[in-house]
């Protein structure tokens, strides 16, 4: 009976985990890279090459592109191919599950207690949850978790296998070279040094095969130690978090005096004295410092916290809570995680609202698609990948979010002076050689009015979220052709009506949309605005809250 009971208690944890792992899966995030890879993947496939040369912009045109994430791309290219485009949510989903499900594994193993596993887990997903978009840098987690799961310990070496891991990891995204050296760190530790500096120089040698050669090597160092990098300055997710800015982690600074005092603790009892404690702590340490340098680490230094925590709670609790009778704690623990993860959207629906898709120029590329515009096109940094899936090439950009892979440094600081309209960029934007500018939309006035005022630049077209204007001297001489109607026709035009305080129009507009896209957090707060604009104060709020309940926010 004991064991059954034991069973019942190991798979209601499991549960547990597994639907509050899910729940830290709905970090809302305007997803511009993940279009870029979508279409390099189509690319790559279609071409049956991998893209070395830049295909996509009109600044750095056929220069050498490292190209490192190629092998994500095209396992996006197949599962969107195989299932749809709206199910790479489910490719995130497993992704989160298998890293932390090995991850609290690993903690497991150090706390002893799968309620201590489980608490330290669930903080540190916590810790990372505001970065984890649909993006390859997940397969670095993976990578991370496999690791400690294979490596963290002092009864054996490391496996033969794990330069296999390497292989595919250098290919898949540039945080391997992170994982070397927590390989190293752990070597450095471990009782089995030879064996284990023969499998890390295997691994090693496993990263040279990959369309970059030594140079897959260099382009991870430069994000981490460069602060001289435009990128660091100008892109707010490679800031450190010391700075304003960018993506955060409200848990972050409790996470760092978390680490600080459990370390402090360890010494103390002198736990420092068992190999593995000491990995730990080391792990610990260098993903804080990375972490520090880069916000983008902060997951990194979250599940080497998990770890630390893990031992703590061993220390301080021990066996106590082997009194407490052993259904009650896992069945409270998946009772709370039905209740996280009961909000939110279970299927593919809940795409749009991850990726904030409603917030790219969809109707805009559809009147670029429907009248087969081409052309240079000075595009706002985050919408240059969703021009490139939507336009396979046709409109070159100036910049977009394959950073320092493509591009150099004259570049995206005469970008970011735009994106600041600090002085002379206008003049950055006239002598680029764009044959059209892409922008947000802004209901307030751009500065961009500046350069239709000044006669140089016409609007072409808008929508809901931004406007295309082309240069005066090239405005198309034929008749343009409408778009197709569709919700985000709909959703453009309600947005204009309000604007004109048409406002009876644009709400019929607004609910056409909504019923056209149920998934558009956009077009349902515009609907709450509408509203409040016409007195129905009530009606507004309540609006509002069925968005917040549509589209819940962590």
């Amino acid at each position: 009976m004991r064991y059954i009971n034991d069973r019942l208690a190991n798979i209601l944890w499991h549960l547990a985990a597994i639907l509050t792992f899910w729940s830290f899966g709905y970090t809302a995030l305007a997803a511009g890279d993940l279009w870029w890879h979508l279409a390099a993947g189509r690319l790559i496939v279609q071409t049956r090459a991998i893209t070395l040369v830049d295909p996509w912009s009109f600044t750095r045109a056929s220069a050498p592109w490292r190209h490192h994430e190629w092998l994500s791309d095209v396992v996006y290219y197949f599962w969107e191919n195989a299932f749809g485009m709206a199910a790479l949510v489910y490719w995130k989903w497993i992704t989160i599950a298998a890293v932390f499900l090995i991850l609290m594994k690993v903690c497991q193993r150090l706390g002893k207690e799968l309620i201590f596993a489980y608490i330290s887990t669930v903080f540190n997903l916590a810790v990372a949850a505001p970065f984890l978009d649909i993006r390859p840098h997940l397969y670095s987690l993976l990578g991370y978790s496999i690791i400690l799961l294979v490596s963290l310990r002092e009864d054996r070496p490391i496996p033969l296998w794990l330069p296999g891991v390497f292989l595919l990891w250098v290919n898949l995204h540039g945080g391997f070279l992170f994982g070397l050296m927590a390989v190293a760190v752990i070597i450095a530790c471990s009782p089995y040094l030879r064996r284990n500096m023969i499998v890390f120089l295997l691994c090693v040698l496993a990263c040279f095969v990959n369309p970059n050669g030594f140079h897959a090597f260099l382009y991870p160092l430069r994000y981490a130690f460069d602060k001289s990098s435009p990128y660091a300055l100008a892109i707010g997710e490679w800031a450190s978090p010391l700075s304003g800015g960018g993506i955060s982690s409200p848990l972050y600074p409790y996470a760092i005096a978390i680490f600080v005092i459990s370390v402090c603790f360890l010494v103390y009892k002198g736990a420092y004295r068992n190999r593995v404690v000491v990995m730990v702590i080391a792990l610990g340490i260098l993903t804080i410092a990375m972490s520090l340098a880069s916000r983008r680490f902060i997951p990194l230094f979250a599940s080497s916290e998990a770890l630390t925590i893990a031992v703590v709670l061993r220390e301080l609790l021990g066996t106590k809570l082997r009194r407490v009778p052993t259904g009650i704690l896992p069945s409270a623990a998946f009772i709370c995680a039905l209740l996280l993860i009961w909000p939110y959207p279970k299927s593919v629906s809940a795409f749009q609202y991850l990726t904030d898709e409603d917030q790219f120029p969809i109707e805009v590329c559809n009147f670029i698609e429907s009248n087969n515009l081409k052309g240079n096109v000075f595009a706002y940094y985050n919408w240059g990948g969703y021009l490139h899936l939507r336009t396979g090439g046709g409109m070159k950009v100036f910049l977009d979010g394959r950073a320092d892979t493509v591009y150099d440094d004259q570049t995206v600081l005469q970008y970011a002076r735009v994106q600041g309209f600090k002085d002379g960029w206008q003049q950055v934007i006239d002598s680029s050689g764009a044959d059209f500018i892409l922008w947000p939309r802004d209901r307030r006035g751009s500065p961009m009015a500046e350069l239709v005022q000044a006669g140089r630049w016409q609007p072409l077209y808008d929508d809901a979220v931004s406007v295309l204007l082309v240069r005066s001297d090239s405005v198309p001489a034929e008749r343009l052709k409408p778009t197709p109607d569709s919700g985000y026709k709909r959703l453009a035009l309600g947005v204009k009506l309000f604007e004109k305080r048409e406002y009876d129009s644009a709400e019929e507009e607004t609910k056409r949309a909504i019923t056209m896209l149920p998934g558009s957090s956009f077009a349902c707060h515009m609907l709450a605005d509408i509203f409040r604009n016409t007195g129905r104060t009530g009606q507004g709020e309540s609006q509002e809250r069925k968005c917040k309940k549509c589209f819940p926010t962590r």
